[in-house]
């Protein structure tokens, strides 16, 4: 009798979905990127907020255009989906050290912890909508871009309303920009820019609290 021939196991490697080289980043060389671009930008931050005339060098030391920093070393590093917030953590905590290590003046505990706690939260929120803004479903997607863009439109109309300057002018006109930046269709950029005015009203009582706290 002759065997029936078996069939040939199929290899696995063809059933795993093709992925983006750079996702596969190994996290201790990712979270050491990280902790050099937060280092990086926390040092330009000081120096322009030194350097800048005017009312301009406000915009060197604002949480929310802080909040670009994880957001875009998110977009160009291509994380993981799930280390996407822990990446954008460790990009703001280091941020925001330099920034207190070249302060002029020493800040109190109290401000550092406050802004330590900020810093993480803040940029583990903005890594992850880094990580969400390239999704190609339409709700992370257009969530995501609503989210950042409000961010910055909510500080930028805080800073129209209670302060005055122009500065928060161009600052408001960044976080429009952010919500329409992402999407490939007029649908997605108006679904977008909905969002972030929503989010920006909520922002806007959310600094006035924050400033409340840190006033003591």
């Amino acid at each position: 009798m002759t065997e029936t021939p078996r069939p040939e196991p199929q290899a696995t490697d063809a059933a795993e979905p093709a992925r983006d080289p750079a996702a596969g980043t190994r996290l201790p060389a990712l979270f050491a990127l990280m902790v050099a671009g937060g280092a990086l930008a926390g040092g330009a931050a000081r120096l322009l907020f030194l350097l800048l005339p005017g009312p301009w060098g406000t915009l060197a030391n604002t949480s929310a255009l802080w909040g670009l920093v994880p957001f875009f070393a998110v977009v160009a590093l291509r994380p993981r989906a799930r280390h996407s917030a822990v990446a954008g953590a460790i990009c703001l905590a280091a941020m925001v050290a330099v920034w207190v290590f070249l302060a002029p003046a020493p800040p109190t505990l109290r401000e550092v912890f406050l802004w330590g706690v900020v810093g993480v939260v803040a940029g583990a929120l903005c890594g992850l909508a880094g990580g969400l803004v390239r999704r190609s479903e339409p709700l992370f997607r257009r969530s995501a871009a609503a989210a950042i863009g409000g961010v910055v439109l909510g500080e930028g109309l805080y800073g129209i309303l209670l302060i005055g300057g122009p500065q928060w002018w161009l600052e408001a006109a960044v976080g429009v920009a952010l919500a329409l930046a992402w999407g490939p269709a007029a649908r997605d950029r108006a679904v977008a820019l909905a969002g972030a005015v929503l989010v920006a009203g909520a922002l806007f009582g959310a600094f006035v609290a924050y400033d409340a706290i840190a006033a003591g």
